[in-house]
């Protein structure tokens, strides 16, 4: 029987779009990444269009919406015509369907292509670093010493091309410690993360515990830095020794946060500690979903967000778009409680703001 990895080495991202009346963008085409458009304008962004294995893609409509051909037809499922008893066997009769296909890709590697990138990690002179070696974390993020130190066997600096770099190295938690590339961090704002590396899958992972089992709470970020600032600032009480902490770079996909629950099925308070912006508000409803086994499509407008939850459709006004008020709306409970920073983007500017603050505010808030 077919495994979703033999589906991603077999059926383009293309194909499925193009059944669904999708076509390219004319003027659009970048090096290895077409645009294509649908009758209703929803657009997507195709990487590595030659090679189905590597394939993703981005809805450029929609940034909480990107991923492989299995995410592709997870969000679009209820426009196919085969449908299954249940979630996965909708995907997998989707796939199987489009997998007998001949399908003809020479059009686009028509198109100027670039060489694909793949993340080496021989690429990087790797060093662990010590707590004065990281001056840019107490420096420019506000990161004391201590946080720093309890961190550091997640912590690395890198050397690639003459910079040297911090950085948080990401692996698949669920399926080995291979590094798959690095979140990095550096003066002046420098934000990157390793060229080829895989952010649909990997994630940095803190994990304190001496026995994944033992894990009780797992904390989710957009950035590994937030998460170093929501553990100094102890918004919420947590036993570091049965906590996870984890970030995804920025846009969390289904498969980090499912490689990430799988690896602690113990865990059940599970936190969204994603920016304080409507993005931030729909990773945490995509998080609940996929904890508590709700389908989930959304599709952003804007200033609405309509979203259907298994057979159930509604609206939700974008300044309203919470996880609380979304259960409320659904009418179900969920393990995954919603903290944001009280009236500021993210976790590092609470830090700060809390260091600079002269009166006691409250520096966070559930929702």
């Amino acid at each position: 029987m077919a495994t979703f990895k033999d589906y991603r080495d077999k059926v383009s991202i293309l194909q499925m779009a193009e059944h669904l009346g999708y076509q390219p963008v004319k003027g659009k085409f970048t090096k290895a990444r077409p645009v294509l458009r649908d009758a209703l304008g929803d657009t997507i962004l195709i990487k590595n269009p030659t090679i189905p294995s590597t394939q993703l893609y981005w809805n450029l409509g929609n940034n909480t919406e990107h991923g492989s051909v299995i995410d592709f037809v997870k969000n679009n499922l209820s426009r196919f015509i085969q449908q299954g008893r249940n979630e996965t066997d909708s995907i997998n009769k989707i796939l199987a369907h489009f997998a007998g296909i001949a399908y003809d890709i020479t059009k686009y590697q028509n198109q100027s292509v670039a060489e694909q990138k793949v993340f080496n990690e021989t690429d990087y002179v790797v060093f662990e670093p010590t707590v004065n070696q990281l001056h840019y974390l107490t420096r420019e993020r506000n990161i004391n010493e201590e946080t720093i130190r309890a961190f550091l066997p997640f912590i690395r600096l890198v050397e690639n091309n003459g910079f040297k770099n911090v950085a948080f190295p990401y692996t698949i938690a669920d399926e080995d410690n291979f590094v798959r590339g690095y979140e990095l961090r550096n003066y002046g704002g420098f934000k990157s993360f390793s060229a080829g590396g895989d952010k649909v899958n990997a994630s940095w992972v803190a994990d304190f515990s001496d026995m994944k089992l033992e894990v009780s709470k797992i904390f989710f970020f957009e950035s590994a830095i937030d998460a170093l600032s929501f553990f100094q600032i102890k918004p919420i009480s947590f036993d570091p020794n049965r906590s996870v902490f984890v970030s995804s770079g920025g846009y969390p996909s289904i498969n980090q946060f499912s490689h990430v629950l799988n690896t602690f099925p113990n865990a059940k308070s599970i936190y969204g500690c994603h920016d304080n912006d409507l993005s931030g508000h729909l990773f945490d409803i995509q998080l609940a979903c996929l904890k508590d086994g709700y389908t989930l499509f959304k599709t952003k407008n804007a200033d609405r967000v309509k979203f259907t939850v298994n057979n159930q459709t509604f609206e939700m006004a974008n300044n309203r778009v919470t996880l609380q008020n979304f259960i409320k709306q659904c009418g179900f409970e969920s393990d995954v409680v919603s903290l944001k920073p009280n009236r500021l983007k993210d976790w590092n500017e609470a830090l700060t703001n809390d260091k600079r603050s002269k009166e006691k505010k409250p520096v966070f808030k559930r929702n």
